[in-house]
């Protein structure tokens, strides 16, 4: 397979460790990326999204984390744009073929000299892209890295990510990357790119807070002939278990929960009272607190703008019935044990009126979010 090259280096926006990742593409390849759909956008997403909308192939990635570049006005979409300036004059590519990403605190100026200093070291140290090194690279408060590799047959998926924390839909605190060595033309991917975000990326939630600087890409290599529907399910795979390590690294936590919300009337439906039940504070702090509660999950159920029948629905927790129209007390103990043995707690909800369904992760929260969040700036 074509070999993908990475740089590192320190700019010194991190109080330790490297900060600046460049990664160089064997040659143009396809590529899809989403962003935040938060308003207020960093400079690097408003940046790489224009250059984005414009192009269906890219050559190089640059990423900086430990400063969000965000808040800094025009002078931080310059500094974005200077970013792609420096990566393609070192990489003696076109500076419309790089995208940038930037990741960290809000509202500090890149201290740009520094950055870009880091690049050209960064390009002059290219090697095989390492997952796990690039993950490290572009972490923030996360605990651990996060990638993943997926192989069937000659197709091969695999990739890396960032986010601990200001994770919710659409997207979330989080930067992610994923390659895939299938054949596919832009609209193809695209068109699986975005199915895939709404079931991962797009289906987590750590604190309901929506960040200025979420993107996830999706690039082809173009080498291994594949069906879309064989290059879906890998993508999603791979996407899945990011998503997956992201929640497990949300800030503080201590559980994974997997929400699952079956037989709705519609896929949005069963979409949106995922979600309510995923960002419910009342269902974190019980989950962390180990008590099956199942009382919130109820109210959470109930809370959205689609009518839910009581006396249809159906709670679950760790597979035990907790609720059908009435109290099943019986099982609470059951349903706490299951709290107490497991770091990823299952919660069903059956709404007993359609064929369709949807899976939102999300975690605890306890002690150490408020002061990993309260100390985060100072």
């Amino acid at each position: 397979m074509a070999e993908i090259l990475m740089g590192t280096a320190r700019a010194g926006l991190k109080t330790k460790g490297n900060d600046v990742l460049v990664l160089l593409l064997p040659y143009p390849c396809v590529a899809s990326f989403v962003f935040t759909s938060n308003y207020f956008k960093a400079g690097s997403v408003l940046y790489s999204e224009s250059v984005a909308k414009e192009r269906e192939t890219i050559r190089a990635i640059v990423v900086n984390s430990g400063n969000a570049n965000c808040g800094t006005g025009e002078e931080g979409v310059k500094h974005a744009e200077m970013m792609a300036q420096k990566t393609a004059q070192e990489l003696g590519i076109k500076t419309e073929e790089v995208l940038v990403f930037s990741t960290g605190v809000i509202g500090r100026y890149l201290p740009i000299n520094d950055v870009l200093g880091a690049i050209e070291n960064a390009c002059t140290n290219l090697r095989p892209l390492d997952l796990k090194e690039a993950s490290m690279t572009i972490s923030t408060t996360d605990r651990f890295p996060k990638y993943d590799f997926a192989k069937r047959g000659e197709l091969e998926t695999f990739g890396f990510a960032k986010g601990a924390g200001m994770i919710h839909p659409s997207m979330a605190t989080m930067l992610a990357f994923v390659f895939t060595n299938a054949k596919t033309d832009y609209l193809t991917l695209r068109r699986i790119h975005e199915s895939v975000t709404q079931r991962t990326f797009n289906s987590i939630t750590v604190d309901g807070c929506m960040s200025t600087n979420d993107a996830f890409g999706v690039v082809a290599l173009g080498e291994t002939e594949a069906s879309a529907e064989d290059l879906e399910f890998e993508l999603a795979k791979v996407s899945e278990t990011l998503a997956k390590q992201i929640v497990a690294d949300g800030e503080g936590a201590t559980r994974v929960i997997r929400v699952s919300v079956r037989s709705a009337i519609t896929p949005i439906k069963a979409r949106e009272i995922a979600r309510a039940v995923a960002n419910s504070l009342l269902v974190k702090t019980a989950v962390f607190g180990k008590d099956p509660n199942w009382g919130r999950v109820a109210a959470a159920v109930g809370s959205t703008e689609f009518p839910v029948d009581p006396f249809r629905l159906e709670i679950y927790i760790g597979g035990y019935l907790l609720y059908d129209g009435k109290p099943r007390n019986e099982n609470l103990p059951k349903a706490r044990e299951h709290l107490l043995k497991n770091t990823e707690v299952d919660i069903t909800v059956e709404l007993n009126e359609g064929d369709y369904e949807w899976t939102f992760y999300s975690s605890d929260i306890g002690y150490d979010y408020i002061r990993l969040n309260a100390e985060y700036t100072t």
